[in-house]
């Protein structure tokens, strides 16, 4: 483990790195003893940096694919913060590098805490269900990163959209849902619900049970990325995202302009 003033320094040579948009070599490069503890402390010191609330959550690695290209045995989790969610556009000059993923979002009802929660619990306090796009813009250069160094970067998070939500009973299976990411009107990518750890629900599963090894609850309210559903494209300025999913989820469309700062 890394000392106390370590977390501190590095939380602030990333969140410089954030606000400049001149991406950094990856901590791990400097500290080859990272671990993923003194990745999530770096990461909460990360947000206090922000000096912004944490509206929900976001999943990293959620296909074994991944988690098998990266050498690592579980997801990782990143927080939301204000500010950050976008509308139709976004301006393309407040990232390093975006890219875009479509996801299934859930909206909780109610505040969730404990390692033994079941499935049925899961679901019974899901309020809402969204198309989403997610923002990935990793602070290291060329997106070269060890997972313990993509933890502290906050799992890449940087901003994401959501399309309008329905209720959660209102899909018997969202594990099913199939969904078509289009880029300038052509398919870049395909998947369904079940491609990101088995279902949303899965998902969210393991995020109230990861923060409740960290003595931490999910809220009443918080908004959960479930994880991507389709490789992350690269977004260039003028690109214009398009993700559909099988009703009764709906559309969502995301445009990256040229002009001003991203949001938040």
């Amino acid at each position: 483990m890394l000392t106390a003033d370590q977390h501190r320094q590095l939380a602030q040579r990333l969140f410089v790195a954030e606000q400049n948009r001149q991406p950094l070599t990856p901590l791990s490069d400097e500290y080859p003893q990272l671990q993923s503890g003194d990745s999530y402390a770096i990461q909460a010191l990360l947000l206090d940096c922000h000096g912004r609330a944490v509206e929900g959550f976001k999943l990293g690695f959620t296909s074994a694919a991944m988690r098998e290209q990266m050498g690592v045995d579980e997801p990782n989790l990143g927080a939301l913060l204000t500010g950050t969610r976008a509308d139709q556009q976004v301006a393309i000059g407040g990232f390093i590098h975006p890219r875009v993923e479509p996801e299934i979002a859930l909206q909780t009802g109610r505040s969730l805490e404990g390692r033994e929660l079941s499935i049925t619990q899961i679901v019974e306090a899901t309020e809402a269900i969204f198309p989403a796009l997610e923002i990935v813009d990793s602070r290291f250069c060329d997106y070269r990163f060890r997972s313990v160094d993509n933890i502290a970067d906050n799992s890449s998070a940087a901003g994401y959209a959501l399309g309008r939500g329905v209720p959660a009973g209102s899909i018997a299976a969202p594990e099913s849902l199939r969904c078509k990411l289009f880029r300038n009107g052509e398919v870049v990518g395909q998947g369904v619900g079940a491609d990101a750890m088995g279902g949303p629900f899965q998902a969210l599963l393991w995020l109230v049970k990861k923060l409740s090894t960290m003595g931490k609850i999910l809220p009443a309210g918080s908004i959960v990325l479930t994880g991507g559903l389709t490789r992350a494209m690269v977004a260039a300025p003028g690109d214009q995202f398009r993700v559909e999913f099988d009703p009764p989820l709906g559309d969502l469309e995301l445009t990256f302009t040229s002009a001003g700062s991203a949001a938040g």
